[in-house]
């Protein structure tokens, strides 16, 4: 099916909603095209948005270069990586939006320019929910929570495009973001809370990270060089247990974004 769309960004109600994508094609899987989301990852050229309907589809994923990978439905197409894999791999320039992420060793591993995760919900890993090497992603919009790893883990990571933005990581069983080797970023309006170690974890003195207009709130550890750019308060989710990470009307995080948008993830449920 070929179409032609467009890259358009809209913010309605507080959420960011990517509506459409590239002048490609656009792949749907399953379809008489493509029965698998492998056969449409073959079968697709730098450009092309590949598009999953609703279901549980388990193994790995690798987002080959270019690709915008694209669930029907938020949240309602699921990769499942069967407790033995990393789910999604990014290529260059990929995109990946608006899938559950679950049950994987590492949830989405990115060491190629110009990634992009984004609108995803990435939970219970064995490992890392999202791990980057070398090359910085565009994170954002993101629930990366309840992973038994760290919610974000990052090795000699420098930002090109990329950017750690709006982002609700929580309830993870080690840091909420985690950081070493030659690694300078900047992490920005971000929810970080009820980790099981620090919010964010500099390995080691080559670390530089930029924290701009976070909470980090009831991390097991706490860093006692937090900027004061940054809040400690209650998020106020409405039922975290339950996935819905909508804030309470009197929680401080609303309109508290550098952008004057909520903090953590713009999604609403």
């Amino acid at each position: 099916m070929r179409e032609s769309v467009k890259i358009c960004v809209f913010i309605l109600s507080g959420a960011l909603l990517f509506s459409a994508f590239s002048d490609g094609r656009v792949i749907v899987v399953p379809s008489a095209e493509a029965k698998t989301i492998a056969r449409a990852m073959a079968a697709s050229r730098p450009g092309d948005t590949v598009k999953v309907m609703d279901g549980v589809y388990r193994g790995a994923v690798l987002v080959a270069p270019g690709i915008v990978f694209m669930a029907d439905k938020q949240f309602r197409a699921v990769l499942d990586g069967k407790g033995r894999n990393t789910v999604v791999t990014m290529a260059t320039g990929a995109v990946i939006s608006g899938f559950e992420i679950r049950n994987g060793t590492i949830g989405v591993f990115s060491s190629a320019g110009q990634a992009v995760v984004r609108q995803c919900r990435i939970t219970n890993q064995i490992q890392s929910g999202i791990m980057c090497v070398g090359v910085l992603p565009r994170i954002e919009d993101n629930f990366i929570v309840f992973n038994k790893g760290s919610g974000i883990q990052g090795w000699d990571v420098r930002t090109t495009s990329g950017s750690i933005n709006h982002n609700t990581i929580a309830f993870n069983s080690n840091h909420g973001v985690a950081l070493g080797g030659n690694t300078s970023i900047t992490v920005e309006n971000n929810i970080i809370a009820f980790n099981d170690q620090f919010g964010v974890k500099p390995g080691d003195e080559a670390v530089r990270v930029e924290l701009t207009n976070n909470n980090f709130y009831q991390n097991a550890k706490i860093s006692n060089t937090l900027p004061t750019e940054n809040i400690s308060t209650d998020p106020l989710f409405t039922d975290a247990k339950r996935f819905n990470f909508n804030l309470l009307s009197e929680s401080r995080c609303i309109g508290m974004g550098t952008d004057n948008q909520n903090l953590g993830s713009r999604i609403l449920h």
